[in-house]
């Protein structure tokens, strides 16, 4: 008996090693495998947020954002064995029998939100979005049009929309919807583009003296990746950096078509080249250059708040004005003084209002007894949806200096 014993003690030893073992691996490869689980989770919760948000602008409420802390999971093995053990008595010594072993592997992940506020935090929201995010956004792949409809207030004489709370959303001129217009059609035929440009910077507004640039001035220098440039004029010499800024370019083959000549009549161009991007108007920096006041990202979502329903079943937008092509030409048709565009925003982005869940929504929150979503098949909310969480991304910072990080074990 004592050697049956053994036996079982041992085989309830390997069994339960195997088990452990054959936990490891089964659980480390769930976990590996859903990580990606875990991401639309983080992402889900990050849409409901901005659209939970843009919902409460709706309603003259204020907003709260919060910020992945840590995400963390927690895991737990059961297991059970069973079997029997027969025992041979001399002279035939040994033991023979059977069982086996179960059990379960169980992970839970837990997910850490810390809300964001202060005075950085709405510095971020009310300050204007720098126009290197315009450029940004463009490079990224998003229409100059959308960009400028939704982030710019004024771009180069042009003016758009005031959103000012309590007011109607009028169009301050006409020609702004004429613009978007143009900006489509050069985009799509490659005769426009933004993008990050290296140029010449010049820091001293008046020549640097012979004597001043001495051996210790050019090392320094070096350091600081700046050069000491000899004018021209023999007036001594001008400090210069090479920096990337955001330029507008206008191609010479766009001169070739009427809507690039119209664009530069429009935006009082001289005609093809670079154009620096400022966000000053009447600044004194030298060179071609473009000037564009850009709204807050506060003032953008106010924008998008346009777009939610009013109310359950609200009529359905203007059937003719589902596009944003569609849009830009109904803005130069309207008397721009009187015309009050909140109407049609609903048309080119769009927050459905409902009683009850909605069938194939993108993304969907509850607020006040109601449920608002976007709809999935609604491409162009969904995109513009999208467009202004990267807006978002890019002017809102994280209180951590390092993003949270999720861990989960492999096994072996």
């Amino acid at each position: 008996m004592g050697s049956g014993k053994w036996v079982f003690s041992s085989f309830f030893t390997v069994g339960f090693c195997l088990f452990l073992t054959g936990c490891a691996q089964w659980g480390g490869k769930v976990l590996e495998n859903n990580h990606v689980a875990f991401n639309e989770a983080v992402a889900d919760s990050m849409d409901k947020q901005m659209l939970l948000n843009v919902v409460r602008m709706s309603k003259g409420n204020s907003t709260q954002w919060l910020m992945v802390s840590s995400i963390n999971v927690n895991t737990s093995v059961s297991a059970a064995v069973n079997g029997n053990v027969d025992a041979v008595t001399p002279p035939g010594l040994g033991a023979s029998g059977g069982g086996g072993v179960g059990g379960n592997f169980n992970y839970t992940p837990n997910i850490t939100y810390i809300p964001r506020q202060g005075e950085e935090l709405a510095k971020e929201m009310m300050s204007p979005i720098p126009v290197e995010s315009i450029e940004k956004m463009v490079s990224a792949g998003w229409p100059i049009s959308w960009v400028l409809f939704l982030a710019c207030e004024r771009f180069q004489g042009v003016s758009s929309f005031d959103v000012t709370l309590g007011t109607s959303m009028g169009l301050d001129d006409a020609k702004f919807g004429r613009l978007l217009e143009l900006m489509d059609h050069l985009q799509y035929k490659q005769l426009i583009s933004m993008s990050l440009t290296p140029q010449a910077i010049t820091w001293n507004d008046h020549p640097v003296p012979d004597s001043e640039v001495n051996l210790d001035r050019l090392l320094q220098s070096e350091k600081d990746r700046i050069f000491y440039n000899k004018r021209t004029d023999g007036a001594g010499y001008d400090l210069v950096s090479i920096a990337s800024v955001p330029v507008f370019t206008v191609y010479p083959k766009a001169m070739n078509t009427t809507e690039g000549k119209e664009l530069c009549q429009m935006l009082e161009l001289p005609g093809p080249g670079d154009y620096r991007m400022v966000s000053v108007e009447n600044c004194p920096i030298e060179g071609k250059r473009i000037s564009i006041r850009t709204r807050s990202l506060s003032a953008l979502m106010r924008l998008m708040s346009y777009g939610v329903d009013p109310a359950v079943e609200s009529p359905e937008p203007t059937p003719d004005v589902d596009t944003p092509e569609e849009l830009w030409k109904l803005m130069q048709r309207v008397d721009f003084s009187a015309y009050d565009a909140t109407q049609d925003v609903r048309a080119v982005f769009r927050i459905h209002r409902d009683d009850s869940m909605p069938e194939g929504s993108s993304v969907v929150v509850d607020y006040a007894g109601d449920c608002y979503s976007i709809l999935d098949k609604d491409r162009t909310s969904k995109a513009i949806f999208a467009l202004v969480t990267d807006f978002y991304n890019l002017q809102v910072k994280s209180d951590n200096s390092i993003a949270p990080i999720l861990t989960i074990p492999v096994g072996r």
